[in-house]
């Protein structure tokens, strides 16, 4: 009897014991699944939007071997009046305006075709800038000259009380120092490329950071390294916060 009650307390100690060990184990954590980022798809020019805009079939083409990307439909903003209010206001609307294409070589192929395509009445530039991290936007529409970039996009500083008449009346009168053309443009900012550069560029940058104190401020610091900049790239650029 004596040993049957020995053997009993035995095995619950051994119990107790096995008990306690798997109690103090760790439970084994469950790894998260794997979370899938799926990137949204840029819109693709549909077939209907290509017979809307009208251009030469062989101008979208053209940009999108050059680009090695398909066109995308590109959309401006314009002003639609009311009639109640007798055209002294309105409302924004988008409009289809052009076609774009996402590459990472912008100023190659605005290079490339510029010349070509404002023989034929249409004007290409960069609509969104990568800065080397992601592909630019090259955007072509139709267009007489190149400051029917700036209103398209209605490029505007409201910071500094400047619409886009008023920056065009300003570049307007930059051309008498030096020629250039509007290569880039967005709501905020621009960039131009000279076709005969000022002959002193110091001036010239000193009027640019006049008009758009926030160009040193992204980059140049100083008037003397705006001009540095200006050399490299053969132009200048406009930018407002």
């Amino acid at each position: 009897m004596v040993t049957v009650v020995r053997f009993l307390v035995l095995a619950l100690m051994l119990s107790g014991a096995f008990i306690a060990c798997k109690a103090e184990k760790p439970a084994e954590q469950k790894k998260p699944a794997p979370v899938a980022v799926v990137k949204p798809k840029n819109a693709v020019l549909t077939d209907e939007q290509r017979s809307e805009l009208g251009f030469a079939p062989d101008v979208i083409s053209q940009m999108e071997l050059a680009a090695g990307a398909d066109a995308e439909p590109f959309f401006g903003t314009v002003l639609m009046k009311t009639e109640n209010l007798k055209g002294d206001q309105g409302f924004e609307s988008k409009k289809l305006a052009g076609f774009s294409v996402r590459t990472t070589n912008g100023d190659e192929l605005i290079d490339s075709y510029r010349a070509s395509l404002r023989s034929r009445g249409y004007l290409i530039f960069k609509s969104q800038r990568g800065y080397g991290h992601v592909r630019d936007i090259v955007t072509i529409i139709k267009g007489g000259n190149s400051y029917d970039v700036l209103k398209t996009q209605r490029t505007e500083a409201p910071g500094y009380q400047l619409d886009t008449t008023a920056i065009i009346a300003w570049l307007k009168a930059r051309q008498q120092e030096g020629a250039f053309v509007v290569t880039g443009a967005g709501p905020d900012w621009l960039e131009a490329r000279f076709i005969k550069p000022p002959k002193q560029l110091l001036p010239f940058a000193r009027k640019i950071a006049a008009f758009a104190p926030d160009v040193l401020a992204h980059g140049p610091k100083t008037t003397e390294k705006l001009v540095e900049r200006m050399e490299r790239s053969n132009g200048f650029y406009l930018v407002w916060d």
